[in-house]
């Protein structure tokens, strides 16, 4: 593993951007919060797709960074890394029960965004993986197009096509880094009514969680005495979804006392 120099926000740049087709599509960032176990499409300045995806566990944590995705692999095949963890695991044909799935997007050193077998499935949205970014088969597939499209790297619908229906043809490709990948690590999220708080997965926060949440939400320009009003101390077991105001009635949830003047509204899973 390594560490990646923090850069506001936590950034790293691998390489220039390369000169963009003129029929590449609006520029696409890609965003991933690990707390959330969930991954985010935004083109144009507007979010188009979320997908529930697992990362690494706290021993083998994702970094936090960014980069210009520069290679794609449609169908890999998988080579077990040089790691304990791997030992006794044994090389993979392209298919759909290839670790690394039906496409692997390169981030940075050897982490990537990849699809997963169905058997893992029942991970996503928590952290599962060995630092990579998993997601559906179907999911990453249908990224790697957009990705495509808007790197406006020429590939064609049909030859997507026949890689699709073709878990056995192996094609790799190189884009332009226009597409962006940015990994993040936030425990407090603003949606259009209500505040979202993620589990510490990694325990970065320590018995200091409230003070991490009340950071971020005036880092957003959000009124932070919800962390007051909710009592929160510690990191809670599972997400919740916090209404920004609204009278009682309150869900009552576990290890979180919550005040007439605060409504949880959802314990997302």
């Amino acid at each position: 593993m390594f560490s990646i120099r923090q850069v506001v926000p936590a950034m790293i740049v691998l390489a220039t951007a390369a000169a963009v087709p003129v029929r590449a599509q609006a520029p696409m960032e890609i965003v991933v919060n690990i707390p959330a176990g969930r991954l985010d499409v935004h083109q144009g300045g507007e979010r188009i797709r979320s997908y529930p995806v697992s990362v690494g566990t706290a021993g083998h944590a994702t970094p936090t960074g960014a980069a210009g995705v520069r290679r794609m692999v449609w169908n890999p095949s998988w080579t077990p890394p040089d790691s304990p963890w791997a030992r006794d695991e044994r090389p993979a044909a392209p298919g759909w029960n290839n670790p690394m799935g039906r496409v692997k997007i390169h981030l940075f050193e050897d982490y990537y965004v990849h699809g997963t077998p169905a058997r893992n499935e029942r991970y996503l949205g928590r952290p599962a993986s060995h630092g990579c970014i998993r997601m559906r088969n179907a999911d990453v597939m249908e990224l790697a197009r957009l990705v495509l499209a808007a790197d406006g790297a020429g590939v064609s619908d049909a030859t997507l096509d026949q890689l699709a229906a073709n878990p056995g043809r192996t094609r790799e490709m190189g884009l332009s880094g226009r597409v962006r990948v940015r990994i993040e690590y936030r425990l407090a999220e603003l949606e259009q009514d209500s505040v979202a708080l993620h589990p510490d997965v990694y325990g970065r926060a320590g018995d200091r969680y409230a003070d991490r949440v009340r950071q971020e939400l005036t880092a957003l320009g959000q009124d932070a005495t919800v962390v007051e009003q909710m009592a929160i101390r510690r990191s809670p077991g599972t997400a919740l979804r916090i209404a920004r105001s609204g009278p009682a009635p309150i869900r009552q949830v576990p290890g979180v006392t919550a005040p007439a003047a605060v409504e949880v509204v959802a314990v997302l899973r």
